[in-house]
């Protein structure tokens, strides 16, 4: 599992054209070091870092703000402190401002507190009125929570993995929208619709450790077969998703007649918990697995198929 990317905000205020472009290409590079950054010019709002040419009008009364309000700053200056750890000379290039930017950035996304649970899954959990959206931004990047009808509404280039890996970062900010003003304003920009419980599914894939515990201690059974894909779902999980929606299963048990670990089971359960798909029932006592049937061996191997994978000999019992 690769760790998450961090997401952070870069400020620029007096930079030529020559130095902006420069700017914009270091900070692209920063994403080697798992660090998304974006470059946005100053408005006096909150940044990470501020990119100031101190040698253009005005650029010292900014730079006075910036530092008042404890934005770190990097100064291009024809005048350079040789000394001074956050100034470079006029005419940098992207390689010494990917140093520079790399050096004053890592305090920053490393000291910044990672939220306990993802806003977007705080939000996708909220009892909303019919029609009320949640609207998240992250810099460029929206994403739209429908928690009545449990979907999101991503834009075209970005699929469930590649938000997943974006979640924890403690940028992404929220309001509440209409359905008409989603109509109105940002359906065409988030024209990709996909359900909680294809995201949920994606956690329990790559985020695990996001999803509340749910179902480990119940006999549980899927309500439907769940919304997730072929090209992300691992082999190991087809016969233990495949028996929750055929009828209740312990954890130990099914973890058992798989042949995977608990460890896996209790991912998938609580996915089925938190994607709302989980019907559960107290354990009354510890009974042996039920045999499969052959009416079961058919359907399994009709799942089988679907996703054209293969079962372990067990599905054919």
């Amino acid at each position: 599992m690769s760790p998450p990317i961090h997401t952070l905000d870069v400020a620029s205020f007096g930079l030529d054209l020559l130095h902006q472009t420069r700017l914009k290409l270091a900070c692209s590079l920063l994403l080697a070091q798992r660090l998304d950054v974006s470059v946005q010019p100053w408005k006096d709002g909150r940044a990470d870092l501020l990119v100031i040419g101190i040698d253009q009008p005005e650029a010292a009364a900014v730079l006075a703000r910036a530092r008042a309000m404890g934005v770190p700053c990097l100064i291009i200056s024809r005048h350079v402190d040789p000394d001074a750890a956050d100034q470079l000379a006029h005419g940098a290039t992207v390689a010494s401002l990917n140093q520079k930017l790399s050096t004053l950035l890592a305090s920053r996304h490393s000291d910044s507190p990672a939220r306990a649970t993802p806003l977007l899954l705080e939000l996708a959990q909220m009892q909303t009125a019919a029609g009320t959206l949640h609207l998240l931004q992250r810099g460029a990047a929206q994403v739209v929570v429908d928690p009545a009808t449990r979907s999101l509404a991503l834009p075209a280039n970005l699929g469930l993995l590649e938000l997943v890996q974006l979640l924890d970062d403690s940028h992404w900010s929220s309001e509440r929208i209409s359905r008409a003003g989603f109509d109105h304003q940002y359906r065409h920009r988030l024209p990709q619709w996909q359900s909680l419980e294809a995201l949920f599914f994606c956690l329990a894939r790559h985020r695990p450790q996001w999803l509340p515990a749910g179902g480990a201690g119940t006999l549980l059974q899927l309500e439907h077969w769940p919304d997730l894909g072929s090209a992300d779902l691992p082999a190991s999980w087809l016969l233990a998703i495949a028996c929750l929606h055929a009828r209740p299963w312990q954890a130990n048990a099914l973890a058992a007649h798989c042949q995977i670990p608990i460890s896996t089971v209790e991912t998938l359960f609580a996915a089925a918990a938190a994607s709302g798909l989980a019907q559960t029932a107290p354990i009354a006592s510890t009974a042996p697995p039920p045999r499969l049937s052959r009416g079961d061996s058919r359907f399994f191997g009709w799942v089988a198929r679907r996703f054209g994978l293969t079962l372990f000999k067990t599905a054919q019992a």
